[in-house]
């Protein structure tokens, strides 16, 4: 076991891209295998002390930063225990693109990877993280057979999926654990937001998800599924937003058994990728489509272009084309976070998703806030999933007051078109306010009295998902 205690050593560990500036930690725990683990959850618990549980540093919400206490790292719980052609066994602490390099030797893949591929797996499990080709296979979720956790009572629990279920009263009961799922139930979106709850629910998705309240994950157990076959990426770079929404139906419609990845990019967006990219024509929005790769396809990608008379439309289908636009996908977030940086802000972002009936409604209605609030914005991402983030840059006051104003409208909005304040980037310790907004107050308690029955004493991940204060009050 390593323990950092040097301020200097530990500042790394105060930071992820949320730009949360709060974090305050006394050591850092690095265990190197699941006993360890064990000691350290339980020395904190004998002398009181929060811990929270410290992953890649991938994430957006601020959830691995602490607000108080110890931080348990699990960079060192790192070895892939075995891989073969159905599934595989990690450690928390794996590192997603080596993962996925050890299952591409086997002519394996691993589908919900994210877009950070530095991520660890056991932070994909734990915030239930969509990747790259979420819009063709899913989030995390569907993928994790089994996860190994350190509860926040020092107990090792193992739970397979398919073994412990909620009863028609919504209870679960194990040899180790008996609970009573929230009341509230999970929106059938995209969604990343609390404790996820549904009829018959298996208590594994319980625990994928819950950001780390409720112990130290270890190991989990994935499936995999056969390397993709040849693809292409294809960015159509539309004249205006007018027929957007046509272009979107007409493309799930005649396109969908065959699409890996569908995305958008409007004009401000484009902005940010100019320098970078000096060709992107001017007064346009684009689409980003990936997409098995056969000439009849390519056709009828190239006629789509054509009726919606493209200004130019760019296709990667060799490995060098390929990754450069891979490249082009990325760069935006990271340029728009550096953005964010620059203007010493927390991020202003929307991770909202909606059913797909009411998705051009909530389009409509970010639209309203672009055109009248005068701060500038961007609205980008997984459109095939109805989930766009809509980013706003406040640059004084009067604008950040605004921008705070929207955000809190968006979200009224969101929930009343029956969606999700976070589709792909959790709760952490900034979104709160607005879980309690979907849920209610009875859906917060419910999540706190799960939270109790795995970590009596409220020290693991503290002030994830709700503040922590209302642990003590219930």
């Amino acid at each position: 076991m390593i323990i950092k205690e040097n301020q200097d050593e530990i500042l790394s560990y105060l930071e992820d891209s949320s730009n949360f500036k709060s974090g305050k930690c006394d050591r850092v725990f690095i265990p190197e295998n699941e006993d360890e683990v064990v000691e350290i959850v339980n020395s904190c618990n004998e002398k009181n002390i929060p811990l929270t549980v410290s992953g890649g540093g991938t994430g957006t919400v601020g959830g691995r930063i602490p607000t108080e206490g110890s931080i348990i790292s699990v960079e060192r719980l790192n070895r892939i225990i075995s891989i073969d052609e159905k599934k595989a066994v990690l450690e928390a602490g794996t590192i997603v693109n080596n993962f996925l390099k050890e299952a591409d030797i086997i002519k394996k893949f691993y589908p919900p990877f994210p877009t950070e591929r530095n991520a660890f797996i056991g932070g994909n499990t734990s915030t239930n993280a969509s990747g790259e080709y979420s819009f063709r296979f899913g989030a995390t979720r569907r993928y994790i057979l089994k996860v190994r956790m350190v509860t926040g009572s020092g107990k090792i629990i193992e739970v397979p999926r398919g073994k412990y279920f909620a009863d028609t009263d919504g209870i679960i009961k194990t040899d180790f654990v008996s609970l009573k799922i929230p009341s509230y139930r999970t929106p059938p979106i995209k969604c990343s937001a609390g404790y996820f709850s549904a009829d018959r629910m298996d208590l594994i998705d319980l625990i994928i998800g819950s950001e780390g309240t409720l112990g130290v994950i270890t190991q989990v157990e994935v499936a995999l599924i056969d390397k993709l076959p040849d693809r292409f990426i294809m960015i159509l770079f539309l004249p205006s937003e007018e027929k957007m929404f046509e272009f979107l139906w007409q493309v799930k419609k005649d396109f969908i058994s065959d699409m890996y990845t569908l995305e958008f990019f409007d004009r401000e967006s484009l902005f940010f990728l100019k320098n970078d990219f000096p060709e992107i024509p001017d007064d346009c929005c684009a689409f980003y489509i990936e997409s098995t790769d056969t000439t009849e396809l390519m056709e009828k990608w190239l006629e789509i272009s054509e009726k919606y008379q493209a200004k130019d439309v760019w296709v990667g289908g060799d490995p060098k084309s390929y990754q450069r636009l891979i490249d082009f996908r990325h760069k935006l977030p990271e340029n728009i976070n550096a953005y964010f940086r620059k203007l010493n802000i927390t991020k202003i972002s929307l991770d909202i998703a909606v059913p797909e009936n009411n998705f051009r409604e909530l389009v409509a209605f970010y639209r309203k806030f672009s055109k009248e609030s005068g701060i500038r914005t961007v609205l980008f991402g997984h459109i095939g999933e109805n989930h766009l983030h809509f980013n706003l840059f406040p640059v004084d006051e009067r604008e950040k007051n605004l921008a705070r104003q929207i955000y809190l409208s968006c979200v009224e909005k969101a929930i009343s078109l029956g969606g999700t304040i976070s589709a792909e980037h959790g709760i952490g310790k900034i979104k709160y306010p607005y879980l309690r907004m979907m849920y209610g107050d009875n859906g917060i308690r419910d999540m706190i009295r799960i939270k109790k029955i795995f970590d009596p004493k409220g020290l693991i991940g503290r002030d994830n998902l709700f503040p922590a204060k209302l642990i003590f009050e219930q």
